[in-house]
């Protein structure tokens, strides 16, 4: 049976849902930051050059510059929360420089250190704080938003200290995996340049046809989805900047402003222009 309910409060958003038959859930990216707690289903979620298999009760990290997406591999049935928030949700913390709550989420190694296993989740009490803002999330009292920030900075105070103790929470490489490390690299550090398959054959002297088919296989995206992700983050980030539109098309690499505009409006939801202003 589907069922979905939350809380939102403007720049913190909790979210439980569990549906009967799941659809694959394309590349995406957020403007804050996202716990996700992995409760039932069979699905690979992939983020950068990585593929995370998952058990019940893993959590997955991923902060604002990482492409996810998630493949389920049958119709069993799915459920999971989320938490998605902004940096100004915790921003009266951020003025200590004894402690950083998004310190390691941020700091992280693109597709890197995202899961935190089950076993670690339970015995830290991170498991239960989740079920603890779940509950208070479906109440309609006053005091349910000073409840969850508490409860929220809690998780983030555990999920510090697991970090800090434990830097080795990576996903098994693959045989892969360091040509696979080797194309992100060239890519991010290249995003104003045209890159053509041809162009990465060279660079990275892999055939061009098994260089599609290991980045694929190996993070779950296409090399111009990739690309493009990208080259719409780094755009977002220029025009946060209030870098000029046009300036902003060529800084990216999209030799042609019209191609632009399709992109960024079909990943970011909005024309260049509007985000800017908005």
């Amino acid at each position: 049976m589907d069922y979905n309910y939350g809380y939102n409060n403007n720049c913190f958003i909790y979210d439980h849902s569990r549906k009967d038959k799941p659809s694959d859930i394309t590349t995406h990216i957020h403007d804050g930051y996202e716990l996700y707690y992995f409760i039932s289903g069979d699905l690979t979620y992939y983020i950068e050059g990585q593929a995370y298999q998952l058990e019940p009760h893993d959590i997955i990290i991923t902060n604002r510059r990482e492409l996810h997406r998630i493949v389920f591999h049958s119709q069993e049935p799915y459920e999971r929360k989320f938490i998605h928030f902004k940096p100004e949700y915790v921003s009266s913390f951020l003025q200590s420089e004894a402690f950083n709550p998004i310190y390691y989420l941020e700091k992280r190694k693109l597709g890197n250190f995202n899961k935190i296993n089950a076993a670690e989740v339970d015995s830290s009490g991170i498991s239960s704080l989740w079920n603890k803002i779940d509950e208070v999330s479906k109440g309609d009292t006053p005091e349910v938003h000073f409840m969850i920030k508490l409860l929220f900075m809690q998780m983030l105070l555990e999920i510090n200290k697991i970090y800090a103790r434990n830097k080795a929470i990576i996903t098994d490489s693959s045989d892969n995996n360091d040509k696979v490390v080797e194309i992100l690299d060239y890519i991010n550090t290249h995003l104003e340049q045209k890159i053509t398959l041809d162009l990465l054959e060279e660079k990275c002297y892999v055939n061009k046809y098994y260089l599609c088919h290991i980045f694929k296989s190996n993070t779950g995206f296409t090399i111009n989805e990739y690309i493009t992700y990208k080259r719409i983050i780094k755009a977002q980030e220029l025009l946060n900047m209030k870098v000029s539109v046009l300036d902003v098309a060529n800084a990216v690499g999209f030799g042609d402003y019209s191609n632009f505009y399709k992109a960024f409006k079909k990943i970011v939801g909005c024309s260049p222009k509007k985000y800017m202003k908005g």
